[in-house]
C-alpha cells in the first residue's frame, strides 16, 4: 500500500510539473526570470497544494523590502529546493549543487532560472560561485544560501559550513534564516517513496547587516544555526533542541 500511495504522488506531482517545467523553458527563451517568476511561484504553489502539503508559512517579523537579503534555509531533502520558490515571497537566484544541473527538464530550468551553481568540494570553485552572488545581490536580486552544504541524511539538522559565513559577511546583506521542518519525512536522499504531509516553514527575526559587521565568522554561523535550529520541530532540530 505503502508503494501504491508513494507512486499515485508520484504520477500526480510529475504530471503537473512536467508541463510546467516545459513551458519555463518556452518563457525563458523571451523573458527574463524576474518576469515569469511570480508565475512559476504560484505554480509551484500549486503543486505542494496538489501533494497534499501545502506548507504552513509563519514570519518572526516583517521582511526587509528593497535591501539586499541571504535566506538561509535547513536542507533535508530535493524537495527543498522548490519550495523555497514556493514560500519565499521575493525574487531570488539559489546557489545549488552543481550536480542538479545534470537532471532531465529540472536541470535546465534551473540553469535557465539564473541558479548559481556550486562544487561543494572544491574550494576555489565555491568562491568563484559566492562571488558572484554578490554581483547578484548588487544587482538588488536576493540569494538562498543551505549552509549545511548538502542535505541531511537523518533529518537532523548537521553543522553549517563556515564559507558561506564568509560570503555573507563580506557581501553587507542581511541573513534571513528559515526552518524548514515535514520535506525530509515526505522525501529524503535514501528513498524515493514519495510521503506527502504537513510542512512548516518558519522564518526567523533578521540578522541585520549592521549586527554581522561586529561579528566574527564563527559568531555569525553560531547565531544562525541557533535561530534555524530554534525554528525547527523537534524531529528537525535533533538532541541538541533539549539542552
Amino acid at each position: 500500500m505503502k508503494g501504491l500511495i508513494s507512486l499515485y504522488y508520484w504520477v500526480i506531482g510529475l504530471g503537473y510539473f512536467v508541463p510546467v517545467l516545459l513551458v519555463l523553458l518556452v518563457r525563458s527563451l523571451f523573458q527574463a526570470p524576474k518576469d515569469y517568476d511570480p508565475w512559476l511561484r504560484r505554480c509551484v504553489k500549486t503543486l505542494f497544494r496538489l501533494l497534499n502539503s501545502d506548507p504552513q508559512i509563519e514570519y518572526a517579523e516583517e521582511l526587509p523590502v528593497g535591501e539586499p537579503l541571504i535566506f538561509m534555509a535547513n536542507h533535508s531533502s530535493l524537495i527543498d529546493i522548490p519550495l523555497l520558490k514556493a514560500v519565499i515571497p521575493q525574487y531570488f537566484v539559489g546557489i545549488i549543487a552543481e550536480d542538479q544541473l545534470k537532471y532531465l527538464l529540472y536541470g535546465s530550468a534551473v540553469r535557465r532560472m539564473g541558479s548559481i551553481p556550486i562544487q561543494r568540494d572544491n574550494i576555489r570553485k565555491s568562491l568563484i560561485s559566492f562571488n558572484l552572488a554578490k554581483q547578484k545581490l548588487q544587482e538588488g536580486i536576493q540569494i538562498t544560501v543551505l549552509p549545511e552544504g548538502g542535505r541531511s541524511l537523518d533529518g537532523q539538522l548537521i553543522p553549517f559550513k563556515r564559507l558561506a559565513f564568509r560570503f555573507a559577511k563580506e557581501s553587507g546583506a542581511h541573513i534571513v534564516p528559515m526552518s524548514i521542518s515535514g520535506v525530509f519525512k515526505m522525501k529524503n536522499k535514501g528513498s524515493f517513496h514519495l510521503k506527502p504531509g504537513p510542512i512548516v516553514v518558519r522564518f526567523g527575526s533578521v540578522i541585520r547587516a549592521e549586527s554581522i559587521a561586529g561579528m566574527e565568522l564563527d559568531e555569525m554561523l553560531s547565531t544562525t544555526y541557533h535561530a534555524i535550529q530554534a525554528g525547527l520541530e523537534p524531529f528537525e532540530a535533533g538532541k541538541q533542541k533539549n539542552q
